[in-house]
């Protein structure tokens, strides 16, 4: 057997299928499988060898043009599969599989701009997150080819084998909970953060009782150089994302807002406090036992307007709310 399995976008999108595409890797011992990705992403298959990254130019998808030409010479890499499962239901990527003329086309049950269209099989939609979107995919695949139980979701990542962890040592006794404070988001994402105001006072409630470290990304360097200071926490240092990886998974808690760091946490099997505002509580949700969502659920919200300038719905998130988190 030959699969195709097929996620563009943002590294939370791919985070989120990853549990389903596991499962598939798992069913199919002896199945050659590949997977369609955006080049920018291709770090986040490293652990995972049985799957074969096909890796799409991103800054040719944005030209209408070149996106054409590039979606075919994807196609021609992955033409003679027996089946394609695309976990994104956009024409770009129900594209690629019909380009190819692989015959079993499947979709996740979401389809936008036609996509649906182009699809052979997909279970119904649901209103649901996005982890049980992807596995409800993989357990309806396995469920035609007699393989039952695809679609339970675990964290992958929890004992996988990752670098080592030298950036925040365990100590060899140690009584307070060690929790890593993610003040950050992607720049796309701006409208998701707490205010910096609002960190500092959670970090200045908890710092006494509790074994503290920031999580800053590229975006918030500048943060780097006085955020320790005024808070009185130390902040990580940069580190390639699986050696971030490997020091997330010694955390007892991560309190983070609607992020990439924040899938990548549940999938580490670290409980979260997520701070969600404009987010769909539901469709941005998590997997059952992952942690709390914490919402002022404001009448705007859920939303998608990310240059939204009044905030409301993560100003009112309260530092209460969150410490009854932890």
């Amino acid at each position: 057997m030959y699969l195709v399995l097929i996620r563009l976008s943002a590294l939370g999108d791919i985070l989120r299928v990853l549990p389903a595409w596991l499962n598939i890797v798992h069913a199919f011992p002896s199945a050659r499988i590949q997977a369609v990705i955006e080049d920018r992403h291709s770090f986040l298959l490293e652990p995972i060898p049985q799957i074969e990254p096909v890796l799409l130019n991103r800054k040719k998808l944005s030209n209408p043009i070149q996106a054409i030409g590039e979606l075919s010479r994807i196609a021609r890499l992955i033409k003679g599969a027996t089946a394609s499962l695309d976990f994104h239901g956009i024409l770009k990527s129900a594209l690629i599989p019909y380009l190819a003329g692989i015959k079993e086309r499947w979709g996740d049950g979401i389809s936008k701009e036609g996509a649906g269209l182009l699809q052979t099989k997909r279970p119904a939609y649901k209103k649901q997150n996005r982890y049980s979107q992807a596995l409800g995919l993989s357990e309806s695949f396995g469920n035609v080819y007699g393989i039952p139980d695809l679609g339970h979701f675990r964290p992958i990542f929890k004992t996988a084998k990752l670098p080592t962890n030298t950036a925040w040592p365990l100590p060899e006794t140690n009584t307070r909970k060690r929790i890593l404070l993610v003040p950050g988001t992607s720049s796309a994402g701006a409208n998701k953060r707490w205010s910096i105001q609002r960190w500092l006072q959670l970090a200045k409630v908890l710092n006494s009782t509790a074994d503290l470290r920031w999580s800053l990304g590229p975006i918030e360097e500048t943060m780097r150089q006085w955020l320790p200071q005024k808070s009185g926490v130390e902040a990580l240092p940069a580190m390639p994302f699986w050696e971030l990886a490997s020091t997330i998974r010694t955390a007892d808690r991560v309190i983070v807002c609607d992020t990439g760091l924040l899938h990548l946490s549940v999938l580490l099997g670290v409980p979260v406090t997520a701070l969600f505002g404009p987010s769909d509580p539901i469709i941005s949700g998590l997997p059952n036992g992952a942690g709390k969502i914490i919402r002022a659920g404001v009448e705007c919200s859920p939303c998608r307007e990310r240059k939204c300038l009044r905030q409301t719905c993560m100003e009112h998130i309260h530092l209460e709310q969150v410490l009854a988190t932890i």
